[in-house]
């Protein structure tokens, strides 16, 4: 054979080889559909992850991901809950991410870029933070935060189903969500035939500061929360959050107050005098001691999180202390973690997740 037909043959022997391995190494990307409707192209494989804007997440993909390895930017905010929660001790290494990349909502875009993230979660609500991640060019996933209206174990279930698409499955996630929906499916068929009048009335104080208090109407996860509890969420005539002055809150007069871990204040301090120079003790929630604060698991327990099948089992207990007294709170949430973070939780572990520190607050 002469040369001229020899690098012929090599020719086409080389292009065939290249099309077969362009042909078995298959596509390097996919396609998910996202909760805001927006079809996004995805790398398969994905090593550097940022959290935009969404604080409860970064608690729920280590719980789907069983690390934290690949988080290389998360909110401020996530940060400061899981540095005084479980999840800095479950997974150590989420303290390497950056919180830098955004401030006050606001995202910095060289920041954001120096993180060389392969892909953004952020919330689908917040558009402007969809055009400045499509301006720089990097896969953005949005995770809505009002599914099924405000149900929250629907939510972390949607949340949780949404990361098996983009990452892949990893084999907890049906487990997980099929956890979520039997414990709110048992609560549900409980308080279904409960009486109005056995139903005490509860709020939620969100953040609580320099004597302004804000708290949750209808539209938001706490209406979710208090009612499948078997309660009625004293602020449901107003819809989101909203600040709210201590005439509305004698006028409402709860039964329970609960406060969130996006504030610092503990129940001991409504207990103590006024609060702020807010004076509580004509309030029933004080007069009758339940003021009670949300439990600190793997993140903060009032919003959607990793735990959040442990908050309902929370809120049930206390909202319906005898509806529900054959549930063994402490064997729940020493179940749940070993199974699902493997961590066996001590007495003292116990202690430390039902009495939160005022520095989880973050805000």
């Amino acid at each position: 054979m002469c040369i001229g037909n020899k690098k012929k043959v090599f020719s086409i022997i080389s292009m065939v080889l290249c099309l077969c391995a362009t042909v078995f190494a298959g596509p390097k990307t996919h396609t998910v559909v996202d909760h805001g409707g927006n079809t996004v192209e995805v790398p398969n494989k994905i090593n550097r992850i940022v959290v935009s804007g969404l604080l409860p997440l970064p608690s729920v993909y280590c719980l789907y991901a069983d690390s934290a390895k690949k988080l290389v930017g998360i909110p401020a905010s996530s940060m400061a809950a899981a540095k005084n929660s479980f999840l800095v001790k479950a997974y150590p290494e989420i303290t390497k991410a950056k919180t830098s990349f955004e401030k006050n909502g606001v995202i910095n875009i060289e920041e954001l870029l120096s993180l060389k993230p392969d892909v953004v979660f952020y919330n689908s609500g917040t558009k402007a933070a969809k055009e400045v991640f499509d301006q720089a060019e990097i896969p953005a996933v949005g995770f809505s935060t009002s599914i099924a209206q405000f149900n929250t174990i629907e939510t972390y279930a949607a949340w949780i189903d949404l990361l098996g698409k983009v990452l892949g499955e990893t084999n907890r996630s049906t487990k997980l969500i099929a956890y979520g929906r039997k414990i709110e499916a048992d609560i549900k068929a409980r308080v279904a035939s409960l009486p109005e009048d056995k139903k005490p009335h509860a709020m939620i104080i969100y953040t609580y500061a320099n004597g302004k208090i804000t708290t949750y109407g209808k539209k938001m996860f706490p209406q979710y929360w208090i009612t499948t509890a078997g309660g009625v969420n004293a602020p449901q005539d107003l819809t989101g959050v909203v600040e709210v002055n201590m005439e509305q809150i004698y006028q409402w007069n709860p039964d329970m107050v609960f406060l969130t871990n996006f504030n610092p204040k503990l129940p001991e301090d409504f207990y103590a005098g006024p609060v702020d120079g807010n004076d509580w003790s004509s309030v029933k929630a004080v007069q009758k001691k339940q003021v009670y604060k949300f439990p600190l698991g793997m993140y903060r327990w009032c919003p959607p999180s990793s735990d959040s099948p442990l908050s309902l089992v929370f809120l049930a207990k206390t909202i319906q202390p005898e509806l529900f007294a054959d549930y063994d709170l402490d064997k729940i949430v020493c179940d749940y973690y070993k199974e699902f973070y493997g961590i066996k939780l001590t007495q003292d572990d116990l202690y430390t997740l039902y009495h939160p520190s005022r520095d989880a607050a973050g805000l």
